[in-house]
């Protein structure tokens, strides 16, 4: 997998002891890392941006503060609470298509599946990426959104490919894949979203072949050394 980076972005706000146990994680896949942070990190090439504060619109902005960086012709978006697998890393899109693979949430308890893609899934070639957020904030810039609205309110400023019609921006292409072993994102108060609800639609399972015990899980990114 010579020809990805991991792309981790955070505003700083988890445990420590939580968020190094995510970073040790993403190091065993022995892939280049870019890191985008509210403060300075060993992690990766790093880079700091304290002037912004943590919102959905600043995500995307310190996503492209990382891509422009990034060498090789794929990315693969990473958060601050989210685990990985060899087979997600291992996917590669069509050159003009944005690919994301679904993925369970952790609960202290167990773990319930959202049927909706996530910017923390994406994998996707880096010109392509680079270039469609550029259109997103030429039009969108940071100082002046739109007229009477904060960056925040832009209806659809999400992940590329659902929304552009709803921002008046390019289509681009999306494709959803899917894995044996899943990918994880914890549910918990730290993240931008703050904790998810479960409905009762959504599958529910105490424990997941690749992964164990939820609780388990929980425990060890919590309180012990991780994976």
């Amino acid at each position: 997998m010579n020809d990805l980076t991991l792309l981790y972005y955070t505003a700083n706000r988890i445990e420590e002891r939580f968020g190094n146990n995510i970073r040790k994680h993403l190091l065993s896949f022995d892939l280049p890392i870019i890191s985008v942070s509210h403060k300075p990190m060993k992690f990766g090439y790093n880079i700091v941006c304290d002037d912004m504060e943590p919102s959905v619109y600043n995500i995307y902005r310190q996503i492209l503060y990382g891509v422009v960086l990034v060498e090789t012709e794929y990315v693969a978006c990473c958060e601050d609470d989210a685990l990985y697998t060899e087979e997600h890393f291992s996917h590669r899109p069509a050159k003009d298509t944005f690919a994301y693979s679904f993925r369970w949430l952790v609960n202290k308890d167990c773990y319930f599946y959202r049927h909706r893609v996530n910017m923390c899934m994406c994998i996707a070639p880096t010109k392509l990426l680079i270039e469609t957020l550029l259109a997103r904030f030429i039009k969108y810039p940071p100082i002046v959104p739109k007229v009477g609205m904060t960056p925040d309110q832009l209806n659809g400023f999400g992940e590329p490919g659902r929304y552009e019609w709803k921002l008046d921006l390019p289509f681009v292409k999306m494709e959803v894949f899917e894995q044996v072993h899943p990918t994880l994102t914890f549910n918990h108060r730290p993240s931008m979203g703050g904790v998810r609800v479960r409905s009762q639609k959504e599958r529910v399972e105490e424990e997941l072949p690749e992964w164990g015990k939820a609780s388990d899980l929980w425990k060890k990114f919590y309180d012990g050394d991780g994976l």
